[in-house]
């Protein structure tokens, strides 16, 4: 029926309907990433499987207890993201952000700490097949983990100036769930 007023008008009316375009970008982006993680998973399996001797070098232990309460900050971040969007512009929805940006960043702070004393144990790319995929898995996590907070903190500067709309928010969520619903499976993969 619009169309047809559209068209006896000569002009056209676009209705809005269909997914936003920085949601629509970030699920494609997302879709892109899980294969890449889908291929990095795979290679540690089969890299593993015929790998006979498969551990991080005689004098490193992998910090599991640390990394695990690690994985529950981030986990926890995401919940402070997801929470960021149920009222999206409100004071309470900016404190949540800000709240998964500081646990992110505590999160990195924590990896960061952990990487420096497995590589002054000795625990290396060029140390063995175990410690080449484990940074390769683990630093591939970290990067995006590292774009992600850079986003976040972006888009909060633009988020307090009202800058920053739902589509934009929803979009962030998805990134965000994303990078931390992807480091549990790669936490209980490398570390145990």
């Amino acid at each position: 029926m619009a169309m047809m007023e559209a068209a006896s008008t000569g002009t056209l009316r676009h209705s809005r309907k269909g997914i936003p375009s920085p949601v629509l970008g970030i699920l494609i982006f997302v879709v892109c990433e899980l294969m890449i993680f889908s291929a990095l998973i795979s290679t540690r399996i089969v890299i593993k499987a015929s790998a006979g001797i498969f551990a991080p070098p005689q004098n490193v232990v992998l910090p599991v207890i640390t990394t695990g309460f690690n994985t529950a900050v981030l986990l926890l971040s995401g919940i402070f993201m997801i929470a960021a969007g149920w009222k999206h512009g409100s004071e309470r929805s900016k404190t949540f952000f800000a709240l998964a940006i500081a646990t992110g960043l505590f999160f990195l702070a924590v990896q960061g700490y952990e990487w420096v004393n497995l590589i002054s144990y000795g625990m290396t790319m060029t140390s063995g097949v175990f410690g080449a995929t484990f940074y390769l898995i683990i630093g591939c996590h970290a990067l995006h983990l590292v774009a992600a907070v850079i986003a976040m903190i972006w888009y909060y500067i633009a988020y307090m100036k009202n800058q920053f709309g739902p589509d934009g928010m929803l979009a962030m969520q998805i990134y965000w769930s994303f990078v931390v619903l992807v480091w549990p499976v790669l936490y209980s993969l490398v570390y145990f």
